[in-house]
């Protein structure tokens, strides 16, 4: 798991770099420089003519270094130094020096004095330095950029994004990609500032190790790598019964597929035994569909009213497809109240607890809840960015002892440890109706299966987006299904198996 640092953090590791490699800060800067524009040849075609724009400060010394190597790899480059009225960083000036043995630099004092003829623009104007909005001259330029038909590309961050908080006040540089140096910054990963970088990559710049292994935190993304491929074992003489049994309380009239597709990927993730307790009204489409799967049906025909021996399971998954109907919420009682394993609590089943606040003080600690915003919001109320809402997400998480799965572009994990994780799988193709409901199924699978609650949330949600991805490559985004997951699982399970992560 990458750790995700706050802007003083990284500072501090850019020193500890400093002082125990030992290596000078502008050699330093030379070496992020060369990861930055690795990285920016690999994934250029021919030779296209670069502006870049450069402040005062030491991400503009990256921005000369980076312009003066691509000179030296045949790059025409046009290079901007931005005239705040400030003096230069000391390696900035250094950086300065060495591009001018090279070529020669615009200076701006006006934005009208930008010249940007290119095909490609490089922002090295603030960095993850910057701790009031852009204003004045850097807001026009930024402007401009923006205004610009020219790809554009972000030095580290882009100009006007904070690194660890959600100021929109200034103007922001719309990145295409931003190409990071070591590690995503937190901004990266909330939706309201995350619009702003654009696609992102780190590079390695060889920051200290042993710094990091140090350093505490809060905030994680998780990645592939991070999932161990043991979980996923099976010993020769296990049976059907040794890898878990499921019921999944989901669907009611009209939403009988929900009820499928979670059903559907819990046996696709491992379930040993998986039964589905569905109205009346579900019964031949759920036996005709999912023959592998057991029906236990409801007294009703169009809902859930009632759920019985529910200690012969060791998770139940509740929600996919469960429709408002009262009776269905004297159900959750009965069963937060009656089960003490953990569930997983999905869609309808947690828009219920909505209407009945005091639900939540019932579920069993170690239960998974998978709010999207919109369902986050009916429970816990609406907050003013993402960043904040995150806070609240963990707070919850360790007040209740819950494992809450906040759904999105980077689904949030927060544990009852008080740790969040980030997800870096999946795409928005997956944006559309029943992915949530194969999520469900699958933490549920493996829960069944003895993997804890926070394991379970945090590998689930990767290989989920994993399967969305490997569904993007075969479908593309727009005629992307929550059928085609179910079909892609497989081959994320065996991904997992067959790489040499471990």
């Amino acid at each position: 798991m990458i750790k995700v640092l706050s802007a003083e953090q990284i500072n501090k590791w850019d020193l500890f770099t400093i002082k125990n490699e030992p290596i000078s800060s502008i050699d330093l800067m030379e070496r992020a420089s060369e990861a930055f524009v690795k990285l920016f040849l690999a994934n250029t075609k021919g030779k296209p003519k670069v502006d870049i724009i450069c402040g005062p400060g030491n991400n503009g010394g990256d921005g000369f270094a980076i312009a003066r190597l691509l000179i030296e790899n045949g790059l025409k480059v046009n290079c901007n130094l931005i005239d705040f009225g400030l003096k230069l960083s000391e390696d900035c000036r250094k950086s300065y020096r060495r591009f001018l043995d090279i070529s020669q630099v615009n200076i701006v004092k006006q934005a009208n004095g930008l010249i940007l003829n290119g095909d490609i623009i490089i922002d090295a104007m603030f960095g993850s330095g910057l701790n009031r909005p852009a204003t004045g001259l850097a807001r026009e330029v930024i402007q401009l950029v923006n205004q610009s038909k020219s790809k554009t590309i972000a030095v580290d961050m882009p100009s006007g994004l904070f690194a660890d908080k959600v100021n929109l006040s200034g103007k922001i540089i719309e990145a295409d990609w931003t190409i990071t140096f070591q590690a995503p910054k937190l901004s990266f990963l909330i939706p309201e500032s995350g619009f702003y970088v654009g696609e992102w990559s780190a590079v390695d710049i060889g920051l200290h190790a042993g710094f990091l292994e140090e350093e505490s935190a809060n905030y994680f993304l998780f990645e592939k790598s991070d999932i161990d491929c043991s979980l996923f074992d099976r010993n020769k003489f296990d049976h059907k019964g040794k890898n878990g049994r499921v019921l999944i309380v989901a669907g009611s009239l009209g939403k009988m597929g929900a009820a499928y597709l979670s059903a559907k990927a819990a046996l696709k993730s491992g379930a040993g035994l998986l039964t589905v307790h569905i109205p009346r009204v579900g019964y031949v489409p759920m036996q005709t569909s999912l023959p592998e799967a057991m029906v236990s049906l409801d007294p009703e025909h169009d809902f859930v009213s009632k759920i019985d021996k529910v200690d012969e399971f060791d998770v139940v998954g509740i929600g996919p497809g469960l429709g408002m109907n009262p009776k269905t919420g004297e159900v959750l009682k009965q069963l937060f109240t009656s089960f003490n394993r953990p569930l997983v609590i999905d869609a309808d089943a947690l828009n219920l607890i909505a209407l009945d606040k005091e639900l939540l003080n019932l579920i069993p600690r170690g239960s998974v809840l998978t709010p999207h915003v919109g369902e986050f919001n009916r429970l816990f109320g609406k907050c003013d960015d993402g960043l904040e809402r995150i806070e609240k997400v963990k707070l919850i998480a360790v007040e209740k002892q819950l494992v809450i799965v906040l759904k999105g572009a980077h689904t949030v994990v927060a544990t009852p440890d008080g740790e969040i994780h980030f997800n870096s799988t999946g795409n928005s193709g997956m944006a559309t109706a029943g992915c949530g409901d194969v999520l469900t199924g699958i933490i549920s699978a493996f829960i069944a299966r003895g993997i804890d609650s926070s394991t379970s949330a945090r590998v689930g949600v990767c290989i989920h987006g994993w399967a969305g991805d490997i569904a993007e490559n075969t479908v593309g985004k727009t005629a992307l299904m929550a059928s085609d997951l179910l079909c892609a699982l497989p081959q994320a399970f065996c991904n997992v198996k067959d790489s040499d992560f471990i």
